[in-house]
């Protein structure tokens, strides 16, 4: 329970933990970490809403959370209990303090809002504490993926690559860097 005594009658109020009171406005709160796992039913279930995945990538999404190397890196944005994004990168083998995102999802819901941008900036930062140089990303050519490219070029990935029908004939993969 909060008491709210700056307004005209101090009454109290009963909110559910995702909310704040600011201003004499309920505020919705939103977090932004590194996720754990007790977070993986959240994150599934977010994965299965943008239905980008067929059932048996995202059950490998699911042997991958559970099972990933200590190295791996999977940060999430909360609105309130909810997850509306999530984010992953793991170091490439073979290479020095080189990383690859694997997943960026936002929820359909909260698309053009910045939490991917929010999510990739956390990861950078991250790594860079680290120590990291390299941060790589791959996508497809199709105009599917159109929106993913621009967004890549908007927050400071250069595109460096290209091989052709890598995923299929005509859809070819797109390698964007940026340099920590």
């Amino acid at each position: 329970m909060i008491s709210v005594g700056n307004l005209p009658n101090t009454f109290y109020v009963i909110l559910p933990a995702s909310y704040i009171i600011w201003k004499n406005r309920y505020i919705r709160v939103l977090m932004l970490r590194q996720l754990q796992l007790t977070d993986k039913a959240k994150m599934l279930e977010l994965v299965n809403k943008t239905q980008i995945f067929a059932p048996e990538e995202v059950s490998f999404i699911a042997d991958t959370f559970e099972g990933e190397s200590s190295e791996a890196v999977w940060f999430g944005k909360f609105e309130g209990e909810r997850m509306i994004g999530v984010a992953y990168c793991v170091p490439m083998e073979m290479t020095n303090a080189t990383w690859n995102v694997l997943m960026l999802l936002v929820d359909p819901e909260h698309h053009r809002r910045g939490i991917g941008k929010e999510l990739m900036q956390l990861m950078e930062s991250t790594l860079t504490q680290k120590g990291q140089r390299l941060l790589i990303v791959e996508t497809s050519s199709t105009d599917d993926f159109r929106t993913a490219r621009s967004f890549y070029r908007a927050i400071g990935y250069a595109q460096q690559g290209a091989i052709e029908h890598y995923y299929d004939d005509d859809d070819h993969k797109i390698t964007f860097i940026k340099r920590l």
